[in-house]
């Protein structure tokens, strides 16, 4: 039962736009694209749209060269690219989260290179913690609603937001119960399984996926009954911006790796917190976003990324991290140093490993992993 619902998530994976097509075609509807992941998709579908998150993918990069560096952010790139060649054709709508230096300057390329019907940005401000930062961000989340509610030709009523909250919140709740149900026994999903069921999860529509979700935790409930929980296995946490290519997480399967946290936005960041539902749903929303974990793109004195990495490898128990570095990116590269001395502080293993979209030697990438694996004593597959 398991195997069938997770190729059903691997093929929504692979298939990106099947599910949102469909859903056009049912609803009649409109799709508005997000760039990961800070953008509050609940919005989105409150206003009646399918929120769709871009993750980047196997596409032509030379068609993105004509409007951005080489060295932009290739995850930038590789999402300009799919639209520059029709791969996502379908969507209605763009919004672009500021994260970065990238991500503020690439809507305006965007807009001249292929223009959709509503395209915006999602200014967030930098230093969360600031009581005036929580202001701010109501007074943001109010623009983008009111810029839905323009392009749908009526307002989104509370109602409608809480419900979607409250959709949202359930998504993430069974998201992470699966990723802790890994944790406990990497056996039931495995590595590759667990990040393409988070990714699929961007793709899907909301309802569909609970469902699902469901479906999938029942059947794996079962099956831990009789499952060997792999206790061997060497714990890892992932820490950066994206997870990509999804390979490496096969090499670290080969070498007796179980991934158990990360900070990434195509991973634990994208589910790892709940909209409160308390309190007036724009304001939950932006304490959401103030509240989530530390990212290199949002300055955190109150918690730094260091320290958080630091108290994360030793919560999980981890025997090393990986800082998976996406070429290019700034706000990585900034942070990469204090986290590693911080971690070596701890005496905590770590290591680097530069990755990008459309550009990644698989076979050094393994070899590098299984270095690693070796130093913090990976035992292999089972």
């Amino acid at each position: 039962m398991s195997s069938e619902l997770l190729n059903t998530f691997k093929t929504a994976a692979e298939n990106y736009d099947e599910d949102v097509q469909q859903w056009k075609k049912t609803v009649g509807g409109k799709a508005i694209g997000f760039l990961l992941t800070d953008v509050p998709e609940e919005l989105i579908h409150a206003a009646g749209f399918f929120p769709f998150g871009i993750s980047g993918g196997d596409t032509r990069m030379d068609m993105a060269d004509a409007h951005l560096q080489f060295w932009a952010c290739s995850f930038v790139r590789s999402s300009l690219a799919m639209a520059l060649e029709g791969k996502l054709d379908f969507l209605d709508g763009l919004i672009i989260p500021h994260t970065c230096d990238t991500t503020r300057m690439v809507l305006g390329i965007w807009k001249h290179a292929k223009p959709l019907s509503l395209m915006d940005n999602f200014r967030i401000p930098k230093q969360v913690e600031r009581p005036s930062a929580q202001k701010y961000l109501v007074g943001e989340i109010s623009r983008l609603k009111k810029l839905l509610e323009d392009f749908r030709g009526s307002e989104i009523t509370d109602e409608e937001l809480w419900q979607s909250i409250k959709l949202y919140n359930s998504n993430r709740e069974l998201l992470r119960k699966l990723f802790f149900l890994h944790e406990k026994n990497p056996n039931l999903l495995g590595n590759r399984n667990l990040y393409t069921i988070i990714k699929s999860s961007m793709v899907i529509s909301r309802e569909k996926l609970n469902k699902l979700l469901q479906e999938l935790l029942n059947s794996l409930e079962k099956e831990e009954e009789t499952s060997s929980p792999g206790n061997h296995k060497s714990r890892i946490v992932i820490s950066g911006t994206l997870l990509e290519p999804m390979e490496i997480l096969d090499f670290f399967e080969e070498s007796g790796g179980v991934i158990v946290a990360d900070d990434l936005k195509n991973g634990f960041r994208y589910i790892e917190s709940d909209v409160p539902e308390k309190s007036d749903p724009i304001e939950a929303l932006a304490e959401r976003q103030r509240s989530r974990i530390p990212s290199a793109a949002y300055d955190n004195n109150n918690n730094p990324r260091r320290d958080f990495l630091v108290n994360l490898a030793k919560e999980k128990k981890a025997d090393g991290v990986i800082l998976l570095h996406l070429k290019y990116c700034e706000p990585e590269n900034y942070d990469y140093y204090d986290n590693y001395l911080a971690l070596e502080a701890a005496g905590i293993p770590a290591m680097r490993i530069e990755t990008e979209f459309g550009g990644v030697a698989l076979g050094q990438l393994r070899t590098r992993v299984q270095a690693f694996m070796e130093m913090v004593g990976g035992g292999g597959s089972d």
